[in-house]
């Protein structure tokens, strides 16, 4: 069952309201459900007034922000039409039955010949799902954290955070449709379809595509006589003929699951606040919790000194530094039962103990802003707008050699190999089986954080402040586009999941996000500079965004400030006042 029709016995008495405002003439699919059926129909197609206006639902101005992940998508080999499947709903929680709908709609589209690209899912708003299942309502961050984890075997599988973080308010799915056949027609194919996926329950969505568009019912349980009721329906001959309207089969395992049964079954369901974030011991409750940030903006920002005069540069990074930090701990103030201190890494202790080491050993880094005698640039890989837990493989950085041609030029038979930190072992691990493979000895492994922090107690997280700064060098997260091509995100949200990537609670990720854009903003406006001068992997992940080389970079900033700040359906109709109302509240 999706979250729709758990608002339509409010959405009843409230149809009175829809008729005088009209407002369904405004969408392009429930246009077509009142020519064909009358307004009738709209409640059960899972019509409600989310808001938008007719502006709104054109598709050049839904804006094409970008937040959703587009890594999984695959080309067609005969280049016929790819087709992008969607199903929505509540998933509180998601289960089987979900990701077998998507397999059965695939496999319908594809023994007709056609090629299915990918798929999403998309949890609805976290106000719509409250309507429906009231105090069992797990919240979007919980709900997209269970969705990542299903999904993370099926390689042609995504979750879209759009509907449930991105917007204000609730949103039809028919908004979420277009929405995202707009955005990957703008970032990925501009010939792509996207495919609506309903379960047999919701077999009346399928009148929406009456006139246009494509969706695929896929039987279950004993809901059969609502796909026969749907598609005995004479109005709907022409889409069934014209196989824009297709039924998938159930699957035996999923007949009878449903996230209803699931809930029953479960007392409590695992909530993301409580589990830990990417590095450790986010989930125990210290009465004191040590947060590092190694303050290395001097040596990333060295580049745009010989454009930006002493007297703007300094006192412009002085300025962001102390915004950023204040940014980072305000969002960790109040993070359980802890009490989180920031700890300021000094970079250039870093640098001096890195040079005492050099002038008596063969030093192998894998920290490229520290001394070295030879560098080993490699880096996980991820995807941006991904939840990041997990990399998807270690590369080369953007700029560098291969790791074989860097290994290559090592003339040594016995090193030091040395990082600025040691976590979770995985970079250091990969590179001391690249050196060894090469019959290179490691005669000893240092954390340069540990050499300058001796005794000191593990942090809960360490992030460098260069990341912050956009287009600083060897700043942002090494990730890799649906093209293949490797480049830089700035570690900011929407690009990066600041809760895998930096353990900050999923609550205080929009207001990190708004602070730390506004930071940069203000840092850019002071210096003018622009996108072309940003460091290479930088712009050409923010050339990929649509930005140009001759865009202010403060203005580029900006833009995303104020996105993650004015989010888009902010307008709430009668339905989202019944919504937040308890007494109005009923559970479908």
């Amino acid at each position: 069952m999706t979250v729709s029709q758990g608002v339509h016995v409010v959405l009843a008495s409230s149809m009175d309201v829809l008729a005088r405002e009209d407002h369904a003439w405004h969408d392009p699919f429930y246009r077509d459900v009142i020519a064909e059926w009358g307004e009738a129909e709209l409640q059960g197609a899972g019509y409600f007034d989310d808001g938008s206006t007719r502006a709104d639902l054109q598709q050049e101005n839904i804006t094409p922000f970008f937040c959703t992940p587009t890594h999984k998508l695959t080309r067609s080999p005969n280049e016929t039409r790819p087709l992008v499947l969607l199903a929505t709903g509540a998933f509180s929680p998601i289960h089987h039955g979900h990701m077998d709908m998507l397999l059965s709609a695939r496999r319908v589209l594809e023994s007709n010949g056609e090629h299915v690209a990918g798929a999403y899912l998309s949890p609805s708003h976290d106000r719509y799902v409250s309507a429906k299942l009231s105090h069992e309502a797990a919240s979007a961050d919980e709900r997209l954290a269970l969705v990542a984890e299903m999904i993370s075997p099926h390689d042609w599988i995504m979750a879209c955070p759009w509907e449930s973080k991105w917007v204000a308010n609730p949103v039809n799915f028919t908004t979420v449709l277009l929405r995202l056949q707009n955005y990957l027609r703008h970032s990925w194919d501009a010939n792509c379809d996207v495919v609506l996926v309903v379960g047999a329950d919701n077999s009346e969505f399928a009148r929406c595509f009456v006139r246009q568009g494509r969706c695929v019912i896929v039987a279950r349980g004993n809901h059969g006589h609502q796909i026969s009721e749907v598609c005995g329906d004479p109005g709907m001959a022409p889409a069934l003929n014209e196989k824009r309207v297709l039924i998938g089969p159930a699957f035996s395992r999923s007949t009878l699951m449903s996230s209803t049964k699931l809930r029953s079954a479960r007392a409590e369901t695992p909530a993301v606040q409580n589990a830990p974030g990417r590095r450790g011991d986010g989930g125990n409750a210290q009465a004191v919790c040590r947060y590092a940030v190694r303050d290395d903006l001097d040596w990333a920002t060295k580049r745009w000194r010989d454009s930006v005069p002493k007297e703007i540069m300094e006192p412009a990074l002085a300025e962001f530094k102390d915004s950023a930090l204040h940014s980072i701990r305000a969002a960790l103030h109040g993070t359980g039962e802890r009490r989180i201190v920031v700890d300021l890494l000094s970079h250039e202790k870093q640098r001096q103990i890195a040079e005492e080491f050099c002038a008596s050993n063969v030093v192998v880094s894998l920290d490229t802003s520290t001394p070295a005698t030879h560098r080993l640039a490699i880096s996980r890989l991820f995807h941006p707008f991904d939840r990041q837990l997990h990399p998807h493989g270690m590369v080369a950085r953007p700029g560098w050699r291969s790791k074989q041609e860097q290994v290559a030029s090592i003339a040594a038979k016995s090193v030091v190999l040395m990082d600025d930190d040691i976590w979770t072992g995985a970079s250091i691990g990969h590179a001391s089986g690249l050196l060894e493979g090469a019959g290179i000895e490691i005669s000893r492994t240092i954390s340069l954080m540990a050499e300058i922090e001796p005794g000191k107690s593990r942090p809960l997280d360490l992030i460098d402040l260069r990341d912050l700064l956009v287009g600083a060098d060897d700043s942002g997260l090494v990730v890799q586009d649906s093209g293949g091509l490797i480049t830089r995100a700035p570690y900011l949200p929407p690009f990066v999941d600041l809760t895998s990537r930096a353990s900050i609670h999923p609550t205080g990720i929009r207001d990190l996000g708004y602070r730390l854009w506004s930071a940069n903003s203000v840092f850019f406006s002071r210096t003018g500079l622009r996108v072309g001068d940003a460091a290479a992997a930088v712009r050409q992940f923010l050339h990929l965004r649509g930005h140009r080389d001759g865009d202010a970079l403060s203005e580029v900033c900006d833009r995303y400030r104020r996105r993650v700040a004015d989010l888009p359906f902010a307008a709430g109709s009668d339905v989202h006042q019944m919504l937040r109302n308890p007494s109005a509240r009923s559970v479908g």
